[in-house]
């Protein structure tokens, strides 16, 4: 029986986790890039195209903790400020442009906090991004819409609920 590019992906995930460490990251990062150069033809990677859903769980892995979730956004959607907690992910698009901004939270002598960006990237289908623990960023979808897969480390809703995960109002705190 012929595997998909997504059964291929979760199992060969499966087979090298390690949690975060360099090889983790570096191994997960390139078979994401593997899974965003698939063919939209792919029966499941069709159907994502075709009903354009908000956000689709894709796999979650019930030993480790992993997750692989499919994101559409229509154009100019932006997602303010923020990190992923203890959590750590990988963003890469399959269609389309998503343009990021890193930032770091500095405090300066008389006390007031900002985050200072660093600049922005655009990541283009077929690449991808990493962002470790506490890695702060906004993302904007630039093209007409944009399908991207988003590989995180555990369930970021839990990293919310437990005060972890930080989204930020605006670069001024």
């Amino acid at each position: 029986m012929h595997k998909s590019s997504l059964e291929k992906f979760i199992e060969s995930v499966r087979q090298n986790w390690q949690g975060l460490n360099t090889n983790s990251v570096l191994k997960c990062r390139s078979l994401l890039v593997d899974l965003a150069k698939t063919s939209a033809d792919e029966p499941w990677l069709a159907q994502i195209h075709a009903q354009r859903p908000a956000s689709i769980e894709l796999y979650s892995d019930t030993d480790w903790g992993f997750k692989l979730l499919a994101h559409t956004e229509p154009q100019g959607l932006y997602r303010a400020p923020h990190d992923h907690g203890e959590g750590w992910v990988l963003y890469a698009p399959q269609y389309g442009e998503l343009e990021i901004t890193t930032y770091k939270q500095i405090t300066a002598r008389n006390g007031q906090t900002n985050l200072i960006g660093r600049g922005a990237e655009i990541l283009t289908a077929g690449q991808c991004k990493v962002y470790l623990p506490r890695d702060i960023h906004d993302t904007r979808c630039l093209s007409d819409y944009l399908v991207q897969f988003r590989f995180t480390s555990c369930d970021f809703k839990l990293e919310k609920q437990q005060g972890r995960m930080i989204e930020f109002a605006s670069t001024s705190i």
